[in-house]
């Protein structure tokens, strides 16, 4: 091997080097960040992570005790009958309200179809919000996409 092939072949292999370390960083960088347990963001991010999934019983694992008392008989089709949509979320800002309540606010995105031409999306800010029960942040308003109607208050006695 010349003076000059064995400069090439350094080169090439530096430039390889190079190339496979570009994309391993990226495909690194698009992974999905992963929140310290215990904070609100995490409850979310799980919360997220099941109706991804369209597991309802985790996703309403993470309602605090009222709300969860209140939800017990509502359906679960916001979270068990979604559409072949993909979901990403994108965290904007947690707002605490004292020691035991926050909002975190989320942008979702949800991309419809594979096709790239028949295929749609919507993104929307979402505010979730949570109240610290047992150690753990869990949520005190019905979060999306699951709905719990408010209780009624009792009807008047007499008629």
């Amino acid at each position: 091997m010349t003076a000059s092939n064995r400069w090439l072949a350094i080169v090439g292999a530096f430039i390889a080097l190079a190339v496979i370390a570009g994309i391993a960083v990226t495909s690194f960088a698009r992974g999905e960040r992963v929140y310290a347990e215990g904070t609100p963001e995490r409850s979310v991010q799980d919360y997220l992570r099941a109706v991804s999934d369209r597991d309802a019983n985790r996703a309403t694992s993470y309602l605090a005790p009222e709300l969860a008392t209140r939800c017990g008989q509502t359906p679960r089709d916001g979270i068990t009958n979604r559409s072949s949509s993909s979901l990403r979320a994108t965290l904007d800002r947690t707002t605490y309200r004292g020691d035991r309540q926050a909002e975190v606010q989320v942008r979702l995105t949800e991309a419809y179809n594979e096709s790239p031409f028949s295929g749609g999306n919507s993104a929307y800010t979402q505010v979730f919000v949570l109240t610290q029960a047992d150690g753990a942040w869990r949520f005190s308003e019905s979060p999306w996409p699951l709905y719990c109607p408010a209780p009624t208050p009792n009807a008047p006695l007499g008629r």
